[in-house]
């Protein structure tokens, strides 16, 4: 049996790959597998399903989570339930598979690019993105709320990304993409570092900031003279606004890890006379400040170095105008130091319809959440940009939010 996989189903075989949950390898090129049934002559559920056994749950298919299959032409679609035939149009560049052994095939990762801009909003398209050419992986079951895996090489890069959706420019989706490309930034490493950085650089009226050029963890070194008045030799802040000195760090919400001090002191307060549980609640305690220590010392070394990075933590995120409070003060800085002029961004930011859509937004992608994707269009709110001008200078919105962002 032959067949060719593509789309959300190519994206989760990627990321069980990434994540060591499917012993395969992305550097294996191939081109197109034709489908082929051979040697039942026909396709079933569940000759399918024992062809991808070797997948584990992320060859898993269903009505509800159907597998994206690819198909030359539409004589050869599969008619399966639970599978979804997509048929290629256009001349794509050899090599646009990758072969995964016994007789399947998967789109590669650049071409997977192309195929999510079909079926992804703008944020998700970029989040992907930023993804793939990062060192992090999201869960492939679970991609919101599964355990990501860090510290990977990245799968491909923004400049491969763009020559291979230029060479295919006449797939559909190539156009798209390639104007999604030029958002990514490379370098991710985590999830919630790349959704703020997809924040910070989607265009006003995707409810992003349009802050671009960024650059994520970027090596700052302090040279010989300031190293002196260091423990360190350099800081990797998590992003930087390119062209600027104001830059931004992410704090997870156990950053301290507050949460290791609590179970320890709880298991030590049910058994105070135990010595171990007393040195495990010590060794928290001693840890939790190393970690607090460690963030001064790199605070002071990025203001040594003329820096101005904010922090911004995951509560930012969740409380209504926190996000805002934060990039309003980025905002300041960048005018402040830069002599910019960023009324556009002011505007996205202190507009009480585009900041409550926002929210809305970031709540759908954070983890944990039960937030479902509403608005994702500054044209959804039925407010033309002028129009939103007009009530920024008119003061009209949080008092909270335009009290932060205005002059």
């Amino acid at each position: 049996m032959r067949l060719t996989l593509g789309s959300l189903t190519a994206l989760r075989i990627t990321r069980a790959i990434r994540c060591g949950k499917v012993g395969a390898s992305l550097a294996r090129r191939c081109d197109m597998l034709p489908p082929d049934p051979e040697p039942l002559r026909r396709w079933t559920p569940k000759r399918i399903a024992e062809q991808l056994a070797f997948l584990g749950k992320a060859g898993e298919f269903s009505a509800t989570c159907p597998l994206d299959v690819l198909v030359p032409e539409k004589d050869l679609r599969l008619q399966v339930a639970g599978a979804k035939s997509t048929v290629v149009s256009g001349t794509l560049p050899r090599g646009s598979f990758v072969d995964m052994g016994n007789g399947i095939a998967m789109s590669c990762p650049e071409l997977l690019f192309i195929e999510l801009g079909r079926v992804m909003d703008p944020i998700d398209h970029v989040l992907v993105g930023m993804e793939l050419c990062g060192c992090f992986s999201r869960a492939a079951e679970n991609p919101r709320n599964g355990e990501a895996v860090y510290s990977i090489v990245p799968v491909t890069t923004v400049a491969e990304l763009r020559a291979y959706a230029r060479e295919a420019h006449e797939v559909r989706g190539s156009q798209h993409a390639l104007a999604i490309i030029d958002l990514i930034v490379e370098n991710a490493w985590s999830p919630m570092e790349a959704l703020v950085a997809a924040l910070a650089v989607l265009p006003i009226d995707k409810l992003g900031l349009d802050l671009g050029p960024i650059g994520l963890n970027p090596r700052k070194e302090l040279g010989e003279r300031l190293s002196r008045l260091s423990d360190a030799g350099s800081r990797v802040p998590d992003i930087m606004f390119r062209g600027t000195s104001v830059g931004l760090n992410y704090d997870g919400e156990d950053h301290f890890r507050l949460s290791e001090i609590a179970r320890a002191a709880v298991a030590l307060d049910r058994d105070p006379g135990n010595s171990a549980l007393a040195r495990e609640f010590a060794k928290a305690m001693a840890d939790s400040r190393s970690r607090i220590v460690a963030d001064k010392r790199r605070d002071r070394d990025l203001m040594l170095l003329g820096l101005t990075v904010f922090s911004i933590t995951k509560e930012d995120l969740l409380d209504r105008g926190g996000f805002e409070r934060v990039m309003g003060q980025v905002v300041e800085a960048i005018e402040r130091t830069e002599r910019r002029d960023l009324l556009a961004q002011r505007v996205a930011l202190g507009n009480e319809r585009i900041s409550q859509a926002r929210h809305g937004l970031i709540c759908s992608l954070m983890p944990g959440l039960p937030g479902t994707r509403g608005i994702t269009d500054v044209q959804e709110l039925g407010i033309s940009f002028e129009e939103a001008v007009v009530r920024f200078e008119a003061g009209e919105g949080d008092p909270k939010i335009v009290s932060v962002v205005s002059d």
